[in-house]
């Protein structure tokens, strides 16, 4: 599959290959997302998600990258719609999809989950495998390549 890239040295419209199918985790360079959407309900998570929450994130070294609430400045839906009563969304990168799918499936952080269901409603949760700086640089000279 072919994806529209910006940002590329080249005048014309360059792409991205994205892969297909499962997930490759030959390349230790390629980081991995998570991305979430969810609606705050109101009450407070209790204080047990985060005691158990805290030990399985840090050995994934989940990094949180970015989060706004809807109808923020931070928050921008370019085109279709959030599902309805959305209030926030938001991006955590991990040092591979292996390193994410170890904290999500591990014993501990499911055990946390229970603990945040009076305060948000998960909408839906994404894992989205990234793309390494390589694989970044190969496509670049590529699209260099072909603009030649």
């Amino acid at each position: 599959m072919r994806y529209p890239s910006a940002g590329f040295a080249s005048s014309r419209a360059d792409t991205l290959t994205l892969h297909k199918g499962g997930t490759d985790t030959s390349d230790s360079n390629r980081p991995a997302y998570l991305v979430v959407c969810g609606t705050a309900l109101g009450g407070e998570a209790d204080p047990e998600y985060g005691k158990r929450a805290e030990a399985p994130a840090r050995k994934a070294n989940l990094t949180p990258i970015a989060f706004g609430e809807v109808g923020s400045d931070r928050v921008k839906v370019l085109e279709g719609e959030l599902p309805a009563g959305v209030t926030f969304t938001a991006v955590e990168q991990f040092t591979s999809m292996a390193a994410l799918e170890e904290f999500w499936f591990s014993d501990a952080y499911q055990s946390a989950i229970p603990f945040r269901a009076e305060a948000v409603k998960m909408n839906f949760v994404v894992a989205l495998d990234g793309i390494s700086p390589e694989e970044l640089e190969t496509q670049r000279q590529a699209a260099e390549e072909a603009a030649k």
